[in-house]
């Protein structure tokens, strides 16, 4: 987290030179600045959801706000002069059936266009905070998911698969064949001096508070903007956010 490596080894990707070249060549800047890598570890699936990947703001990060609170700031377009532009890269590993890249260039009103198998060892750059994609189905899409919540976790087994488990419970295993392994990085790219004052929770609720009475919404003012479920909900449904519903 914010380009510093947490473990041994993670500097490989997260200061990978090829990832830097491809986010200076496709966003015109060489003002790039590595932020973060996740890993993300799928077995057999249907399709993932629709979405765009959380926004982050100058003053404004998933560092101080929740994760729907930056979302619906992104929706709303009232705080594009503070979005921080993100590079994304994605790579896979992963030689089974389906797991491609779909994605929506024009929006979700334009086609769907996919990148496919295979996935050896290869990226793509993009900029995911303001492009609708997700992974396509993954191995036979009518496999039937273990029984799991949120807090199962997903490791190998020491005999060349995977296992789900919770609750000290195998809920499922997989070869290691049929999991799509992929890397998520993350950085920053700056293509003017940020000139402007940072965003902080004033700003951003009397911007939010101008608009809405611009509107002709009611409300009622929260004493916890960050954690009130009412107010989270009026957000939500004044800047609606197309994939919400899946």
């Amino acid at each position: 987290m914010a380009g510093k490596p947490l473990v041994e080894g993670a500097e490989l990707i997260l200061h990978n030179r090829k990832f830097l070249e491809a986010a200076r060549s496709l966003f015109g800047s060489s003002h790039v600045y590595p932020e973060f890598v996740a890993v993300n570890i799928n077995g057999p699936m249907p399709a993932g959801n629709i979405h765009m990947d959380n926004p982050s703001f100058y003053g404004a990060t998933r560092v101080d706000y929740p994760l729907p609170f930056l979302r619906v700031m992104g929706f709303s377009g009232l705080f594009n002069e503070w979005r921080v532009v993100q590079a994304s890269a994605i790579s896979w590993f992963y030689e089974g059936a389906g797991g491609s890249f779909d994605y929506w260039p024009d929006g979700l009103d334009g086609p769907m266009l996919s990148e496919q198998p295979p996935f050896g060892n290869v990226a793509i750059i993009s900029d995911n905070d303001q492009l609708y994609h997700r992974i396509s189905p993954i191995g036979n899409r009518n496999a039937g998911l273990p029984k799991m919540s949120a807090s199962a976790t997903i490791q190998p087994d020491g005999n060349g698969r995977w296992a789900v488990l919770e609750n000290g419970e195998v809920r499922g295993t997989y070869p290691s064949q049929a999991i799509r392994f992929s890397v998520l990085w993350k950085a920053e790219v700056r293509n003017k001096e940020v000139k402007f004052h940072n965003l902080n929770l004033d700003r951003t609720m009397a911007i939010f508070i101008a608009d809405l009475r611009r509107r002709g919404v009611n409300f009622h003012l929260p004493s916890d903007p960050l954690a009130d479920k009412a107010w989270m909900l009026l957000l939500q449904r004044t800047y609606f956010d197309p994939c919400a519903a899946q």
